[in-house]
C-alpha cells in the first residue's frame, strides 16, 4: 500500500487535526512542504515578488518536480494551520474532479497547462451536475492548489495610475474595461504604463496567466484582449501600440487569382463543363456535379497550385492545367504539403481527395496519354489511406453512446428544448429553440444531409393530414434533390409530429418578418437557413445542452448504430432508412458494428456459461 493510500485510509478513521499534527504518518513518496524553494519569492529576476500572498496558510509555490493530484492531497493533509472543514472541502474538490474525469488523483498532474486540458473535457451534464456545481468545484480545486504550494500566487489587487485610469475611461462600454481588467491590473502590479504595452508585455503576460489559470484558455483570453484593446486605440485615436494576435490556425491557400488569366480561364472552363454550363456538350459528364462538388474541386486545385509554390515554382509559369498537372509535380506538391502539416505518412485523406480531382482533370479534360495516367494513378495509390467507411473520428463519436445515458439524453432533447420553449412563447429566443427542436426531432425520425433539412419548405416537402384530432405529417424529398438519387418520403411518428404542429402554430412566424414557405427561414428573407450554418448551430446546441459531439450527418451513423444493437445483420432496413443504392455500401459503414454484437453474443454464450463474469 502506497503512503498516500495509508493517509486516505487513516483519513476516514481519525480526526483531521490529529491527522494534519501526527508526524508518526510520514510521506516517504512526498518532498516535505516546508523544504520546497519558492521560485516566485527566490527569484531576483522577475519583479512579482507577492511574498504576502504566501502568509499565513499557503505553501511555497514549487514546479522543480512532477506532481500529481495525489501529491496535493498529501501536502493539504500535512497543512498544521488549516481549519477542518476547508481541509475537507479542498480534498473532497480535488476528488469529485478525479471522478469526473474518471481517472484517480495519483494520475491527475498539477501542471496548470495539462490539467486545464483535463478540466476543459468535463461536461457539467456529462458529470451529473449544474454548471454552477462544476464552477464551485474548480474554484476550490483552484484554492487547494495554492494552499499546497502547486500554483503560483495570485497578482494582488493594484490601484491604476492615471493613465491607466484615463485608458480604461476610453473604454466605450463596461464590457470593454471588464474584458481589459486582468492586463490592467498585472501591469499597475508591475508599473508598466498604457505606453509601453506592447507585443512583448502581452507575452509575458500570457505566460502569467499560462502558470495560474484552471478554467480559462490564457492564448483565447489574450487573442480577446488584443482585440479589444486595438478597437479601442483604433476607434479612439489613442498613441499606443496595436497589438498582433494570431489570427486562425487554419491554413489558406492563395486565391486563384494569384496565377495567370490563362490558368483561371482554363479552371473556369473545367468547372463550367462539370456544372453543364453547357447541357450539349458531349464531353462532359452525364451528371452535372453539384455545387458542393464543385467548390471542393476547385479547394483542391487551390491547395495543389499553392503546394506547388511553397515547394518553389514560380506561378507565373502556371499558364494552364496541363503545364502544372504531371506525376512529378504531385510528387513536389504533395511533399510540400506534408512538410508543412507535419506528416510523416503520406497515405492522408486529405491528399488523395486532391490526387482523385488531378486524376480526373487529366483523364476526362486534359486526355493525358495512359502511360502518363498510369504514373499519376500510382501516386494516388500511395497517398490513399485504405480506410473504407466510416471515419475514426466519427467512429470515436458513436463510442459516446455506447453509454445509454447519453442515448436517453439525445433522444430526448428536442422534448427538454420545446417544454423550454413555451415557458415564454412570444419570443425569438424561444422561437429558435422549438426550432431546433424539431430539427432533432427530424433528424432522429427521418436522418437526412444537412443541405435537404436546410431546405425543406411546407407544403412542397411538410405534408399535414389529420387522423381523428391529432395532425401527422409526412415528408418528401424529390430524387433529383438527394445526393445518390434516392427519393425520400418518410411519415413522422407522433411525437415528432406533435412538435413540428407546435412549431408551425407558436414559433415559425417569430423567425422571419417574411412570408415564404421555408420551414426553418433565415431572420432576414424568409429563405431557407444556409445547410452549414443550421448544421454548425445544431452541433453547438448539442454539445451545451447535452457534453455529446454530434453534428447533422453523425445522426445517419447513429441510426444504424441503434438499429443494428438491436438487429444485428439487418443491413437492408439499414440500407432503406439510409437510401443507400447497394446494400455493400452499408455493409462497408457498418459491418463492424455487428462485429462487435458478435463478441457481446459469444460472451453471452461462452464465458459467462464458464463463470468468467465476475461482475
Amino acid at each position: 500500500m502506497s503512503s498516500f493510500d495509508r493517509i486516505i485510509l487513516d483519513f476516514g478513521k481519525a480526526p483531521l487535526r490529529t491527522l494534519a499534527t501526527n508526524s508518526s504518518l510520514g510521506f516517504p513518496e512526498c518532498p516535505h512542504v516546508a523544504h520546497r524553494g519558492s521560485r516566485w519569492a527566490q527569484s531576483s529576476q522577475s519583479p512579482l515578488i507577492f511574498t504576502s500572498r504566501q502568509k499565513g496558510n499557503h505553501m511555497p509555490y514549487d514546479n522543480t518536480t512532477p506532481a500529481t493530484l495525489a501529491d496535493a492531497i498529501v501536502a493539504l493533509m500535512a497543512a498544521p494551520d488549516l481549519k477542518d472543514t476547508r481541509r475537507r472541502d479542498m480534498i473532497s474538490s480535488i476528488n469529485r474532479i478525479a471522478k469526473y474525469l474518471n481517472r484517480v488523483p495519483e494520475d491527475l498532474p498539477t501542471d496548470v497547462p495539462a490539467l486545464r486540458n483535463l478540466l476543459a473535457g468535463i461536461h457539467p451534464v456529462q458529470a451529473g451536475i449544474s454548471a454552477k456545481s462544476l464552477s464551485n468545484v474548480k474554484t476550490e480545486l483552484t484554492r487547494a492548489l495554492k494552499m499546497s504550494g502547486y500554483l503560483p500566487p495570485a497578482i494582488p489587487k493594484a490601484e491604476p495610475n492615471s493613465a491607466w485610469k484615463a485608458f480604461l475611461a476610453a473604454c466605450e462600454t463596461k464590457h470593454q474595461r471588464l474584458a481589459l481588467s486582468r492586463l490592467v491590473n498585472y501591469c499597475a502590479a508591475q508599473a508598466i504604463e498604457p505606453e509601453a504595452v506592447d507585443d512583448k508585455v502581452m507575452a509575458d503576460f500570457q505566460q502569467h496567466l499560462d502558470e495560474r489559470l484552471l478554467g480559462k484558455d490564457p492564448t483565447k483570453l489574450c487573442k480577446e484582449m488584443a482585440q479589444t484593446w486595438n478597437g479601442i486605440v483604433t476607434r479612439q485615436g489613442l498613441d499606443l501600440t496595436l497589438l498582433s494576435y494570431k489570427k486562425s490556425d487554419q491554413y489558406r491557400s492563395r486565391p486563384l487569382t494569384s496565377y495567370p488569366q490563362s490558368m483561371q480561364d482554363d479552371i473556369a472552363s473545367y468547372l463550367g463543363r462539370m456544372r453543364h454550363a453547357d447541357p450539349f456538350d458531349e464531353d462532359g459528364p452525364d451528371k452535372a456535379l453539384r455545387p458542393t462538388s464543385l467548390r471542393n474541386t476547385e479547394a483542391h486545385l487551390r491547395q495543389f497550385l499553392d503546394a506547388l509554390v511553397l515547394a518553389g515554382n514560380d506561378p507565373d509559369t502556371f499558364l494552364s492545367l496541363a503545364d502544372v498537372i504531371t506525376a512529378e509535380n504531385m510528387k513536389q506538391a504533395f511533399t510540400a504539403t506534408m512538410k508543412r502539416r507535419g506528416l510523416d505518412n503520406p497515405k492522408d485523406s486529405g491528399l488523395h481527395n486532391i490526387a482523385a480531382t488531378l486524376k480526373a482533370i487529366a483523364h476526362h479534360h486534359l486526355k493525358l496519354p495512359e502511360q502518363v495516367l498510369d504514373a499519376i494513378k500510382t501516386i494516388k495509390k500511395r497517398v490513399s489511406p485504405h480506410v473504407k467507411g466510416m471515419s475514426s473520428k466519427n467512429r470515436d463519436r458513436l463510442g459516446q453512446f455506447n453509454d445509454w445515458k447519453n442515448v436517453a439524453r439525445l433522444l430526448g432533447l428536442p422534448e427538454v428544448l420545446m417544454t423550454r420553449a413555451l415557458v415564454d412563447p412570444t419570443s425569438r429566443t424561444s422561437a429558435l429553440l422549438a426550432m431546433h427542436a424539431v430539427a432533432i426531432s427530424i433528424l432522429l425520425s427521418c436522418p437526412m444531409r444537412a443541405k435537404n433539412l436546410a431546405q425543406l419548405e411546407l407544403d412542397t416537402n411538410v405534408t399535414s393530414h389529420r387522423k381523428g384530432t391529432h395532425t401527422f405529417y409526412t415528408i418528401r424529398v424529390d430524387a433529383e434533390d438527394v445526393k445518390n438519387n434516392e427519393h425520400i418520403e418518410v411519415s413522422l411518428n407522433a411525437s415528432c409530429s406533435r412538435l413540428l404542429r407546435i412549431y408551425n402554430d407558436k414559433f415559425r412566424h417569430l423567425l422571419t418578418r417574411a412570408n415564404g414557405p421555408a420551414l426553418f427561414p433565415m431572420k432576414g428573407n424568409g429563405a431557407p437557413r444556409d445547410p452549414s450554418n443550421l448544421s454548425k448551430d445544431i452541433k453547438a446546441l448539442i454539445d451545451r445542452e447535452t457534453g455529446l459531439t454530434v453534428h447533422t450527418h453523425l445522426f445517419r451513423h447513429l441510426a444504424a448504430f441503434l438499429y443494428l444493437r438491436e438487429r444485428p445483420g439487418a443491413f437492408e432496413t439499414v440500407r432503406r432508412l439510409l437510401k443507400h443504392k447497394t446494400q455493400q455500401t452499408t455493409m462497408t459503414f457498418y459491418a463492424d458494428l455487428s462485429n462487435q454484437w458478435a463478441h457481446e453474443h459469444y460472451d453471452d454464450v461462452v464465458l459467462k456459461k464458464w463463470g468468467n463474469d465476475h461482475d
